[in-house]
């Protein structure tokens, strides 16, 4: 979010952009997007940036009076009402014999926290350098990869600049909600981190020509009750804040299955291998697992460039 400061004593304002949580999880606290109104008088505190540019990193926000500058309160509002748990259930298998994937698969749940927390996504974790994270084993990488990493810096991320991720930070690192839709020919696959969609077909329409791409070219089939993508022609791209680059001769096989029902609800599990003679040594496994959400709608993706210094 952007903000004005007040004017200074010589009638200049000074815009700030305020960098908060994952939206997904600031609506989960009620927040919406009628929390905050153009011409509200708020209180902001957070870590300041390393270059001085008039940006923070949300740590509170406080509605103020105008005039007393009282506190009034956070923002937010109630917090909907848990559906019923007949809603939370979703077959196995559909009609046709083929596994079931249909529908918004969610933030992720036991192992699919924050990328790199106790409970991130498995293999998704790890400090620059590349050693052992919290979130999962490192990175395999060889000497040409851990040599890159070993000078990454965060401020360096391409998402900062709101570039599109790659395939692997896409789909296989999100944390964030995902909906799945089968069709006869081809799966379509919305991301709600940045926004992504990807149109896979069961058929070799796609793996045309030698042009790369942020997303590559994939097929899809089906494997007993796996979904299975196979992806290549990415291009070089960072797959998370840490960093952890990999080479234009990455390719991915992402496999979808669900999971039996546990607690009262239904999950799908995704396990991604990742290979790169680039700069691994050998496969990079990463993998999630989100609980199935009806009626879930996704937030739409707004990035905006750090302001200029």
């Amino acid at each position: 979010m952007c903000i004005r400061d007040r004017p200074s004593r010589g009638g200049e304002q000074t815009e700030w952009m305020i960098e908060g949580g994952a939206a997904t999880l600031m609506r989960n606290r009620g927040w919406s997007r009628d929390s905050l109104v153009e011409g509200d008088f708020i209180r902001v505190t957070g870590n300041s940036t390393r270059n001085g540019s008039p940006m923070v990193s949300l740590g509170t926000l406080n509605l103020i009076d105008p005039v007393t500058k009282a506190v009034l309160g956070e923002p937010g509002g109630e917090i909907a009402d848990p559906v019923s748990p007949e809603e939370l259930l979703l077959p196995l298998v559909r009609a046709d014999g083929l596994p079931n994937l249909t529908g918004a698969w969610t933030n992720a749940i036991r192992g699919g926290g924050p990328p790199g927390s106790p409970e991130g996504p498995r293999g998704s974790g790890g400090p620059p350098g590349g050693g052992p994270g919290r979130g999962g084993p490192a990175m395999p990488f060889n000497e040409v990869g851990a040599a890159l990493q070993a000078e990454y810096d965060p401020v360096n991320d391409p998402q900062v600049q709101c570039e599109p991720p790659g395939v692997v930070r896409q789909a296989g690192f999100t944390p964030h909600p995902v909906r799945v839709e089968q069709f006869d020919d081809h799966v379509v696959i919305s991301y709600e981190e940045y926004g992504g969609v990807r149109t896979v077909y069961f058929d070799d329409r796609d793996l045309v020509g030698g042009a790369h791409s942020n997303l590559g070219q994939s097929i899809a089939r089906y494997e007993g009750q796996n979904l299975i993508i196979e992806t290549s022609h990415l291009l070089a791209n960072l797959t998370g804040p840490n960093g952890n680059g990999i080479t234009d001769q990455t390719t991915t096989v992402e496999t979808f299955f669900r999971s039996e029902d546990e607690d009262g609800r239904s999950f799908l599990n995704l396990e991604m291998a990742v290979t790169d003679p680039g700069h691994l040594s050998g496969v990079w496994n990463l993998s999630w697992k989100k609980p199935f959400t009806p009626d879930y709608e996704f937030i739409e993706v707004d990035c905006h460039k750090p302001l200029a210094y």
